[in-house]
């Protein structure tokens, strides 16, 4: 390789940069897991294998999280995707559209805005980045499970919340009260099946968005990729399981026709499904089958030992600690 070579591909720093870069990739006490905070081959970009790394230090942080930091975080995100559905209203109602439209819909990423940057727990958000850790075997099946049942009820509590401010308070003028009501009707009315299938193509948008905002290296463009996808699941009319739920509990609450309970296993479940299939199908495993092409041993051993077929079914969050505890003990190259 020539002088130029070696050059372009370590950016053109210089070596104590790039001394000091590979101890702050290794020392797993100067970086979160030892995910990058820049890109190696290209210092404005990151690599599949970056990103992938990055993914995995959220999954750890959000796995090693108790049931209590994800009920609040996941309240305060189910609070604000209900700042969707009233941003749809008021910007369908301002545009003079019948439904919304490009200009309804122009501000229903904002829900999605806020618990992004703010670092809120959204169960579309966990359909991607703790089944990434799980697929390669770094973390139970049960823990999974215990972080999208802890995170969806507390989203649906904030929407349900939300909901019900919009419903029983003075928030929206007669205009836009008939507008919402004209909304919710409308997911209201379609069908199962089409709930559903909608719904796929929604939690493959989210997932693919939150695989996007971990290669971004700066705000300014996570918040592009997050209005951008976010604002086609808008315009589509594509169905997701917690902005979806505050138009039809609204409904609930305003319609006399519609009654609260029934609306989860006729509304809310198939919504949820597909939001679930379209996340896990569509985006976690078709990355890790391209990562697994070129799998890095070393991207893994920081996490300590895989885990057997019956620790991944069964095994408790606590266990996990352990076997990353006992892998740093012995001095193997651990998250911090």
């Amino acid at each position: 390789m020539d002088a130029r070579s070696a050059a372009d591909g370590d950016g053109g720093k210089p070596q104590k940069e790039r001394d000091a870069e590979e101890k702050r990739q290794t020392d797993p006490e100067t970086s979160l897991a030892n995910a990058p905070s820049e890109g190696e081959t290209i210092s404005d970009f990151f690599a599949f294998e970056e990103i992938f790394a990055r993914v995995l230090s959220t999954a750890d942080d959000e796995l090693d999280a108790s049931n209590k930091y994800l009920f609040w975080s996941g309240l305060g995100a189910g609070g604000a995707i209900g700042l969707t559905f009233l941003a749809r209203v008021v910007f369908t109602d301002a545009a003079h559209e019948t439904e919304p439209g490009l200009l309804g819909n122009i501000l229903y990423p904002v829900g999605f805005l806020i618990i992004v940057l703010g670092r809120y727990q959204l169960f579309t958000e966990n359909t991607l980045t703790p089944v990434v850790l799980v697929l390669v075997k770094l973390a139970s099946l049960r823990n999974l499970l215990r972080l999208w049942l802890v995170v969806l009820i507390a989203n649906m509590i904030g929407a349900t919340g939300v909901a019900a401010l919009l419903g029983y308070f003075d928030v929206l003028n007669p205009e836009r009260l008939k507008m919402a009501l004209e909304i919710s009707r409308h997911a209201y009315e379609t069908g199962w099946w089409s709930l559903f299938s909608k719904a796929i193509i929604a939690g493959w948008i989210v997932a693919a968005m939150v695989w996007l905002v971990h290669g971004g290296r700066d705000t300014v463009s996570k918040i592009l990729f997050v209005w951008m996808l976010m604002y086609f699941v808008g315009v589509g009319g594509f169905f997701h399981v917690i902005t979806s739920s505050v138009e039809v509990f609204f409904l609930a609450f305003r319609a006399e026709d519609v009654s609260f309970w029934p609306l989860l296993p006729n509304f809310v479940l198939p919504v949820l499904l597909g939001n679930t299939i379209g996340g896990v199908t569509f985006v976690a495993i078709l990355n890790y089958a391209q990562f697994a092409e070129h799998e890095d041993a070393k991207l893994f051993e920081r996490y300590g030992q895989k885990l057997s077929w019956r620790d991944w079914m069964f095994s408790h969050n606590e266990q996990r600690h352990a076997a990353k505890g006992e892998s740093k003990a012995s001095g193997a190259d651990a998250p911090a």
